[in-house]
């Protein structure tokens, strides 16, 4: 009689399971670096995208008002915020919106008067091409009342520059930068100082438009020790000469005040603000956190430091004083530079490192003997190729890398 015979199926033992488990997790562990780059690489091309369409619009808005459009402009009152990306509203699908900014009738040389009160619903607007993808903070709640987030900063060139307030009446025009917040107490249109193609002498395609700048993100104030990223030191008082409120007197020009070095050493190693600051209020909740707002500070940014690895500094103190002298430094979340919009309509991927000082300017950018000061408004930049590319006649030979 033939027997039964049972036949075990083998089982795994703890070590062939422990195994098996290693080996998964250094599956993923390949894996996932590249998923992420490939999420980044995705992230910087919907950016790359966004800018086009912003150089497209400022070229539409060229064609039809003969002028790219201002820096700012003022509307009703005594106020100067109104920036650039109002008046592209049109430009990029959202006449709708522009209409309801503006409640009276337009003109080409009067496109921002009016004396009503801007509506709360206009403030609740995301638009999703002035946001980049990659930076956490285009989520951020809107600040004030001048819309919600933006990354695309426009650019003044290495010109530091006054932010707009509401007591705005500066007489300083940026002779450098493509972007300027010069403008009169009462609106005229030769005194809004805007740029045409003819106006960019360095060529179009050598100068920038806009770039791009994180979100800042609101944090514990008393912070002393944080990331540069979004944040601003204020209260840099050897930098220039903090402004009250300056009515209808002059503002100094930054070339007489403008102590680059000052700004610099705010500085310490990682990117990260010095503990020693006296008076050193860190804040980050509002740059970049309104899109319809011109002040520099949120809106703008200068080709002085190079990108993602310079400070942002303004003489005088948020709270008290919006117009004071103020250095804005470009800035992404994309790894080793930042895009940039050139006047011509193309967008470049700018790396962090590029040269941002010329060859007889110190490391610290301290002021050369033969120099009263880094800051020019004539002839070749003094911050390198970067600030060559932010000069739209500085004369510098010069092209994108």
């Amino acid at each position: 009689m033939k027997k039964n015979s049972t036949h075990c199926r083998p089982a795994f033992t703890l070590v062939e399971l422990l195994v098996a488990i290693a080996i998964i997790g250094m599956l993923i562990g390949l894996l996932l670096p590249a998923v992420q780059a490939a999420r980044s690489t995705a992230q910087r091309m919907q950016c790359t995208n966004h800018m086009k369409q912003l150089g497209l619009a400022l070229h539409n808005y060229h064609d039809t008002k003969n002028a790219f459009p201002a820096g700012t402009y003022r509307y009703g009152g005594s106020s100067t915020r109104k920036g650039q990306k109002i008046a592209i509203l049109p430009f990029i699908e959202q006449g709708v919106l522009y209409d309801q900014y503006l409640d009276v009738p337009v003109t080409d040389n009067n496109p921002y008067s009016t004396t009503q009160p801007l509506t709360p619903t206009i403030f609740t607007i995301w638009i999703e091409i002035y946001l980049c993808p990659s930076d956490a903070g285009r989520s951020a709640p809107r600040y004030g009342v001048y819309g919600r987030p933006t990354n695309y900063r426009e650019s003044y060139g290495d010109w530091p520059s006054y932010g707009d307030s509401t007591w705005g009446r500066h007489k300083t025009p940026n002779p450098r930068g493509f972007y300027s917040t010069h403008h009169s107490s009462t609106f005229d249109p030769q005194r809004s100082e805007t740029r045409t193609v003819s106006s960019i002498r360095d060529g179009t395609s050598n100068t920038i438009a806009m770039s791009e700048a994180l979100i800042g993100i609101a944090a514990n104030s008393t912070t002393k020790n944080r990331s540069i990223f979004g944040t601003l030191v204020d209260s840099v008082s050897a930098m220039g000469n903090p402004v009250t409120n300056p009515g209808s007197a002059a503002v100094t020009s930054p070339t007489a005040v403008a102590d680059i070095k000052a700004c610099w050493d705010t500085m310490g190693p990682n990117k990260r603000y010095r503990d020693s600051i006296a008076d050193s209020r860190l804040w980050s909740d509002r740059a970049g956190r309104s899109w319809g707002d011109s002040q520099t500070w949120r809106s703008g940014f200068m080709t002085i430091f190079p990108p993602n690895n310079g400070p942002n500094c303004l003489a005088g103190t948020i709270s008290g004083f919006d117009q004071s002298l103020n250095i804005s430094t470009a800035s992404s979340y994309h790894r080793g530079g930042v895009n940039c919009l050139l006047i011509d309509g193309a967008v470049r991927f700018i790396s962090d490192m590029i040269d941002s000082r010329s060859s007889n300017i110190p490391a610290d950018y301290s002021v050369p003997s033969e120099m009263t000061t880094l800051v020019v408004d004539d002839g070749p930049s003094s911050f390198g190729v970067w600030g060559a590319l932010g000069s739209i006649a500085g004369g510098e030979s010069v092209s994108v890398p």
